[in-house]
């Protein structure tokens, strides 16, 4: 979904591993950096775009070649399309959802030096790769050819809508308002022929702060799966289901580690102050009771489980929160008769659970989030009894109590809360735009923050060491908070539309985004974003 500006030389390195068997490691390195700048998956397939430089004749032509790369997910196995070739080394962007795969590149269509530079744009079928619909964009001056430099591909919100940006010499066909950079936006464009509206602007458009790249991937397809760091080696932690493994940032490689000794999903995984992992509860997939009241603990030295005893309440959709006292407070969830107000406390020195005082209205979907205080703030949620809980009460350790404190301004479930460096708590997502602010020091402790652009749709928040908090969506698009503003900024796209997705600070301050599930597939993808 990004546009690259490629070297000659490097294109060469790109069709190696296709042409010439087996690559050079440096030049695999290459290849992989070059192919996730123009990656993007449709259908539970990642599609790549590169080029090749083709001689004779002389001067030499750059053929685009899309290809699809196999894998367990995609139905249709790899294969590979040229285009039409430029005179030039051309610019390339893709975008893709479950309508088609988008491709734009500049094409100098002729080798006279005074010839001009088109952008093509192309549609093509995942399945077969045949060209569903072929347009360019010409601009011209004194009714002469001129030059288009870039096309910036993105699929807009509507799912249907592709938008492409970049820069220009002269005049394109129908544009309103002037200027050398354009934005054009094309209606239906996997479905109809219609035209484009065209806006020309003397300044290009604001691009999201920040950079994605598709670092490895994970050893099994996953969503909904937990990915907690490990802190004494930097690595991550993967568990859902019967397997779980070990990502390693520094190599881009994930390895199979022992499996839980139980299957679960909708657990939680907890970071212990020993650098071991606690995961508890889940979901186990068969009745009667369907949530399981077992924990495990991992450890990276041996890269085994220990059984670390039972919770009094079974539980799934749950939170866990570490505390200071390095023991994990565990918080409502589902469980066998629904929503739970029971709380469980572990304590890794002994290794066992302990009852902690009720949290009065059960409920599963919440946040619980540790304040600099030592206490805990827990919101929202949902019972039988209300789809979006508005309450919030804060945990004190020391007296083993609850206090309510004022409602949220809105009921929220399934939604996010972090911390920021003020002591503040933000509350995003779950279905609202909307941001609401908690201040633990303040008598009237809700403000509302500045709305969050697709905030409806977010999957994740992440504080970084910087300060601010980058959210991913689950339509691919990325945000980023700056308290220094108190704004929102866009933070690029994904490769691709991603629900049930995990994400993970890592120790270098970049964030890790794994798995997922698009097109109604899960995906192995590990992508990394860097501020």
């Amino acid at each position: 979904m990004r546009t690259v500006r490629l070297a000659a030389s490097l294109a060469v390195a790109l069709l190696m591993p296709a042409c010439e068997g087996p690559a050079a490691e440096e030049s695999s390195k290459l290849v992989t950096t070059a192919a996730a700048l123009t990656s993007t998956a449709s259908r539970g397939c990642t599609f790549t775009l590169s080029y090749k430089k083709v001689m004779p004749p002389f001067p030499p032509m750059y053929v685009p070649v899309i290809t699809r790369q196999p894998s367990a997910s995609c139905p249709w196995g790899g294969a590979s399309v040229e285009l039409p070739g430029s005179y030039s080394v051309p610019q390339l962007s893709i975008a893709a959802n479950d309508l088609g795969v988008a491709v734009s590149y500049t094409n100098k269509y002729s080798p006279s030096g005074s010839s001009g530079v088109w952008l093509e744009l192309r549609h093509l079928a995942p399945d077969t790769l045949s060209v569903v619909r072929s347009t360019t964009l010409q601009a011209h001056v004194d009714f002469r050819a001129s030059y288009i430099h870039s096309g910036e591909l993105s699929i807009l919100r509507d799912g249907t809508t592709l938008k492409v940006r970049g820069e220009k010499v002269g005049l394109l066909p129908g544009e309103t308002a002037s200027g050398s950079y354009y934005v054009a936006t094309y209606p239906d464009f996997f479905t109809s022929t219609t035209r484009p509206t065209i806006v020309a602007s003397t300044a290009p458009e604001p691009q999201g702060v920040g950079s994605w790249a598709v670092t490895g991937g994970l050893a099994t397809a996953r969503s909904g799966h937990t990915a907690t760091p490990l802190h004494t080696t930097g690595d991550v932690l993967v568990v859902s289901d019967a397997t779980a493994e070990v990502y390693n940032p520094y190599t881009h490689v994930s390895q199979p580690t022992g499996a839980p000794i139980y299957s679960r999903g909708k657990h939680t995984a907890t970071p212990l102050p020993s650098g071991k992992v606690l995961v508890a509860g889940g979901w186990t997939g068969t009745g009667p009771l369907y949530w399981r009241h077992t924990s495990e603990v991992y450890d990276q030295a041996t890269g085994s489980w220990t059984f670390a005893g039972f919770m009094n309440t079974p539980r799934g959709n749950h939170t866990a929160t570490l505390l200071d006292s390095g023991k994990v407070l565990v918080v409502g969830g589902n469980s066998t008769n629904g929503e739970t107000s029971s709380v469980d406390l572990y304590d890794p020195a002994t290794s066992s659970w302990s009852q902690a005082a009720s949290v009065s209205v059960p409920r599963a979907g919440h946040t619980a989030t540790l304040l600099y205080s030592g206490k805990v703030l827990v919101t929202g949620g949902s019972s039988s009894s209300y789809s979006e809980l508005q309450d919030a009460r804060e945990y004190d350790p020391a007296t083993n109590t609850w206090s309510p404190v004022a409602a949220m301004p809105r009921g929220r479930t399934g939604h996010l809360a972090v911390r920021l460096y003020s002591g503040q708590v933000m509350i995003l997502g779950g279905g609202h735009d909307p941001v609401d602010l908690y201040d633990p020091y303040s008598g009237t402790p809700w403000t509302q923050g500045p709305a969050l652009p697709y905030g409806s749709s977010a999957v994740s928040a992440t504080l970084l060491y910087s300060g601010e908090v980058l959210v991913t969506h689950s339509n691919g698009q990325a945000s980023l908070y700056d308290p220094s503003t108190n704004a929102w900024m866009s933070a690029g796209a994904l490769t691709a539309p991603l629900e049930g997705h995990a994400a993970t600070l890592l120790h270098t301050g970049q964030v890790l985004v794994t798995g997922g599930t698009t097109s109604g597939a899960r995906v192995t993808t590990a992508q990394r974003y860097t501020r």
